[in-house]
């Protein structure tokens, strides 16, 4: 048996591990709320048409003042993925959301992607670093929330889940910067999720009417685990030597984890202390 080091026996490990990106560590994660200025961005004029996506490029970087890494591979493979208008659960106005992807880059630039969203007349109003973006309708026949998945270079993440709220921009999940719980974990040091983003489901969980908000999957232990919190490559079993890995999980265990609708503060609230009282 290979003894690596010891650890408490919880499943907080992998909620709450060194990684973990958090809203002042600008290498790993670029989110940054913009005034509103006299400019606009104008190729929205042109909308959904983008008749030089180069000179799109360029004009969007310039106007947000956007910091990437420069290089041929950057320069080869950058894209605009995503160029769309929509309404934000709590307001009827029209906004635009751009994505640019330009694939590669210097490990603290991950995921090398910008997530803007932009007023209907073309003034910004937040920029993320996201490794993905989805427009999610929680509430049937109601505009849809952003959300947003945050990684960092390490593979450890969650979300975040805006909507307007008071004519404000509003993150209204308190799951991960609020109670540090990981929604997303690539991180292949003891322990990862499978799928590596929990999957995420709409349900009435407490039937107040409301749909909540539900991450499930499993966490895979990729490497063994003594009662005594000792963890170890591999063991020998009936003479032969089996290595733990993803493909050969020393365990798994299925993990469900709860926000509920909470209708006086309009925000997604944790049915209970996951990560004090998940063992």
């Amino acid at each position: 048996m290979k003894i690596m080091f010891i650890v408490p026996v919880l499943i907080l490990t992998i909620l709450s591990c060194s990684g973990k990106v958090s809203p002042s560590n600008q290498l790993l994660m670029k989110e940054e709320s913009i005034n509103e200025t006299d400019t606009s961005f104008g190729h929205i004029a042109h909308f959904p048409i983008i008749k030089d996506t180069t000179q799109f490029i360029s004009d969007l970087r310039k106007f947000l003042n956007l910091e990437i890494h420069e290089s041929p591979i950057q320069r080869d493979s950058e894209q605009i993925t995503a160029y769309k208008k929509t309404r934000i659960f709590g307001s009827e106005r029209d906004y635009f959301i751009i994505e640019y992807d330009w694939k590669e880059g210097p490990m603290a630039g991950f995921p090398w992607k910008y997530q803007v969203l932009l007023t209907a007349d073309g003034k910004p109003l937040k920029v993320f670093s996201g490794q993905r973006f989805e427009l999610l309708e929680v509430f049937k026949g109601e505009n849809p929330f952003l959300l947003i998945t945050i990684v960092s270079s390490r593979g450890n993440g969650g979300h975040e889940l805006y909507g307007i709220k008071n004519d404000s921009f509003e993150n209204i999940y308190e799951g991960y910067f609020d109670y540090e719980l990981k929604t997303y974990d690539d991180h292949q040091d003891n322990m990862i999720y499978e799928p590596n983003e929990l999957i995420i489901t709409l349900k009435d969980d407490n039937q107040d009417g409301h749909n909540d908000i539900l991450f499930n999957g499993n966490v895979l232990y990729i490497m063994g685990l003594t009662d005594k919190g000792i963890w170890y490559e591999s063991e020998v079993i009936n003479g032969k030597e089996i290595i733990y890995s993803i493909d050969n999980p020393f365990k798994r265990i299925p993990v469900e984890f709860i926000f509920l609708f909470d209708k006086q503060t309009g925000h997604f609230k944790s049915k209970e202390n996951y990560v004090e009282n998940t063992a």
